[in-house]
């Protein structure tokens, strides 16, 4: 089984080789003072055990559990186990879990052995690491043979693990086999479990495994609800879902949550019950329950498809007042709102207004503003966003060269070349690394009458701050404030 923990830790990080020469077993024999040493230290290790545990980083947990590892006596399993729980929910350090498994190994090197407990972190660290995950079945033989009998924490590691990789059979045929071993499973097995389901639209399937948790006596919980709730609406079966909530509040007494509301205003939305959204929304204004963009962008989009630009409108500034911060949906659903009414004037200034706060449009909104002045008999205006519709493509996909060409092409044909195209073509020329490039074409626009919008600025400002070139940055800084636009959360 060693030469299974090894293969899934082959590519450990090289932190952890800087401090792997600390782990060796030190001599059976230790002088009084390395001993009295050792046992000082050792208080100090049960001191940021019991306390400091959550402000380690990832190279402090290696450093300390290299010091436990010579402090004579020896810590105790659980201490040694309190510190791979804390390395596995260092959620900013990608190979935490693979050091949590090569730890452990390191502990049976020097005579510790580990508990249930201990063996159930490291498989649920196999399991959520994409490089060691296959090696988790592999550990679990190893507990067999070690005399441990895999308890419901073990399976719902390892269910989640086929989970998070959409191996739907399998996940059902090791639930199945759970459940046949005499394990019981808990809401957070059923839950994971249905979540597939209903991930990969196996709604049928999820619903009946949500009956069967009932019978089983166990109690779902918000999560499994929305997993329901979600999978229902994208299935079109919003009717289904609006009772699986009344049973959720009514029967269950299980408050909904944003989620929850957010899955069936979309779904009434799509389904054309603008009002029913509505009373929905007012619903969860009652029982306090803060909507969130997602909640917004679709009753916003409700409005929209119904003509009632204004509601929607209300909505947007009513979001803002809120402090919920409106997204690129949100502007682009509005602009498809007023483009579609022929009202483009109108989805211009709600452009300007976005691009002022530091949104960058994408491929959609372009694409809007194309069918809107088609619309009203713009064609030329037309043609020229569809150009920036073709240079936001070939820049986002790295193809500055070919935008260029595009670009010059635009100039020499005197084309009404916007501050908008600048910035397209400014922004995919810092991509790829040519910010000087970018900088010349960026101060050309003073000359030509032109002013930079605040995206402009701020790509400009990011990549001077990469490049380390701190006072370029802030001469464009305090350029961008003189001509009275606001830093945004990016350059702040």
């Amino acid at each position: 089984m060693r030469g299974s923990i090894s293969s899934g830790s082959a590519s450990i990080t090289k932190r952890f080789l800087l401090y792997k020469h600390r782990l060796h077993i030190p001599n059976p024999v230790t002088p009084p003072s390395s001993r009295l040493c050792g046992s000082r230290a050792f208080s100090n290790h049960r001191d940021t055990l019991r306390s400091d545990l959550h402000n380690l980083h990832l190279n402090e947990a290696l450093d300390l559990f290299a010091r436990m590892s010579h402090s004579r006596p020896l810590p105790s399993l659980g201490d040694f186990t309190r510190l791979l729980t804390a390395i596995a929910a260092m959620e900013d350090e990608e190979e935490r879990y693979d050091v949590v498994v090569s730890l452990l190994d390191q502990m049976r090197r020097i005579g510790v052995s580990p508990l249930l407990y201990t063996c159930n972190i490291v498989i649920n660290s196999l399991c959520q690491s994409s490089r060691t995950y296959y090696t988790a079945f592999a550990f679990l033989g190893k507990m067999l043979k070690l005399g441990f009998e895999p308890d419901v924490f073990t399976f719902t590691s390892l269910l989640g693990g086929l989970c998070n990789r959409n191996r739907v059979d399998d996940a059902v045929a090791l639930f199945v086999k759970m459940v046949e071993i005499g394990c019981r499973p808990n809401v957070v097995t059923y839950t994971t479990l249905i979540h597939c389901l209903c991930k990969n639209r196996h709604v049928d399937h999820a619903v009946e495994l949500f009956n069967q948790m009932e019978r089983d006596g166990v109690r779902a919980n918000v999560v499994t609800y929305n997993s329901l709730v979600k999978c229902l609406c994208d299935c079109g079966r919003w009717g289904h879902a609006a009772l699986l909530l009344r049973d959720m509040m009514e029967r269950r007494r299980i408050s909904p949550n944003v989620i929850t509301f957010s899955a069936l205003i979309d779904a009434f939305v799509k389904a054309g019950k603008v009002l029913d959204a509505v009373e929905l929304y007012d619903l969860m204004k009652e029982m306090s329950i803060e909507p969130n963009v997602f909640t917004y962008n679709s009753l916003i989009n409700g409005f929209c498809k119904h003509g009632h630009l204004e509601e929607a409108m209300r909505m947007l500034y009513w979001m803002e007042r809120k402090g919920c911060v409106p997204d690129i949906v949100t502007y682009t659903t509005l602009i498809h709102g007023f483009c579609k009414s022929k009202r483009v004037d109108d989805g211009v200034r709600l452009f300007n207004e976005m691009s002022l706060k530091g949104l960058a449009a994408n491929t959609v909104t372009y694409t809007v503003f194309i069918q809107g002045y088609c619309l009203v008999g713009k064609p030329d205006v037309a043609q020229e966003v569809t150009y920036n519709v073709l240079l936001d493509g070939l820049c986002y996909n790295g193809k500055v060269e070919k935008a260029l060409m595009i670009f010059e092409y635009m100039r020499k044909r005197e084309m009404d070349v916007s501050i908008v195209t600048y910035t397209i073509v400014i922004q995919g020329m810092c991509k790829v690394g040519k910010v000087e490039d970018a900088f010349d074409l960026f101060c050309s626009l003073f000359s030509k009458g032109m002013k930079p919008t605040v995206v402009t600025y701020t790509t400009m400002i990011t990549r001077f701050c990469r490049r380390g070139l701190i006072h370029e940055a802030d001469a464009l800084f305090r350029k961008m404030k003189q001509d009275g636009f606001l830093p945004n959360e990016r350059v702040s």
